[in-house]
């Protein structure tokens, strides 16, 4: 497990695709469930007394939005058999990406203090990173130009946000009563 969280790391520097992880399915459940168990953990260093909160289900739910789409995608070009490495990889970009935000997320988590804009900054650079590491890997995996694998790392993004709209209408700040 230690060698694919070090490969996970060549990913999200954009040194290895998701062919250079091994193709481990064994691996997957353990990897979704540290995934989740940050998600978890994260959530409740943080601070956040309202527990409720669905983070644990909205991080399910963005893995098994991705595994569908990435699955469907490998499948029209009848590449399924890549499916394995690929989905290890984004679970290791968002998995590391997560883990290196965590301080920051924790710090906005706070409100307040001096750090908080570049915090928020830099949280936004943290995302842009996830995003452009998820094209990367789509890139690899469809063998298309990396422009076209951002854009479809887009798509499980619009999923869970139409999602969470549909199963989580709590989540959305109401808006400000009258004038």
């Amino acid at each position: 497990m230690k060698a694919v969280l070090s490969m996970g790391w060549q990913v999200i520097c954009f040194r290895a695709g998701p062919d250079a992880l091994p193709y481990a399915p064994r691996l997957l459940l353990p990897l979704v469930a540290l995934n989740l168990l940050i998600s978890f953990a994260l959530q409740t260093l943080g601070g956040d007394s309202n527990t409720d909160k669905p983070v644990v289900a909205l991080s399910a739910m963005a893995m098994g939005a991705e595994a569908l789409w990435l699955a469907f995608l490998l499948q029209r070009r009848e590449w399924i058999n890549r499916w394995v490495q690929s989905f290890m990889a984004l679970v290791l970009v968002d998995t590391l990406i997560t883990l290196m935000a965590a301080p920051l997320a924790m710090l906005l988590a706070q409100g307040g203090g001096v750090f908080i804009t570049l915090a928020a900054m830099v949280q936004v650079v943290m995302t842009l990173w996830s995003l452009s590491a998820r094209g990367f890997v789509y890139q690899h995996s469809l063998d298309i130009p990396r422009w076209k694998g951002v854009l479809l790392a887009l798509v499980p993004l619009f999923i869970v946000m139409l999602l969470t709209l549909q199963f989580f209408p709590e989540l959305i700040p109401a808006p400000p009563q009258g004038t």
